[in-house]
């Protein structure tokens, strides 16, 4: 089953925010990822695409370690997410 958590994702350099859906068995690496490219895509080159992104919960401050799923990192529905 492919379950998909929806998560809010805060981008501080561009201070906008995306709901997204994303696959709970996804790496978190991976996702990372297609935010930075989505986000770039979005704000037309606005957001640069660089390798050292994170992510980072917005209530607790914990930056997600990047080998870790979305499910194993305990991201649920409506976890409200930093791009940095």
């Amino acid at each position: 089953m492919n379950t998909k958590v929806l998560v809010e994702v805060y981008v501080p350099e561009l201070d906008v925010k995306y709901n997204v859906f994303i696959p709970a068995a996804r790496k978190i690496a991976n996702v990372i990822i297609d935010l930075v490219k989505g986000v770039a895509e979005l704000s037309e080159g606005a957001y640069p695409i660089k390798l050292n992104h994170a992510l980072m919960n917005s209530d607790t401050c914990e930056i997600y370690n990047t080998t870790l799923t979305f499910k194993e990192a305990h991201i649920l529905n409506g976890t409200k997410l930093l791009l940095i």
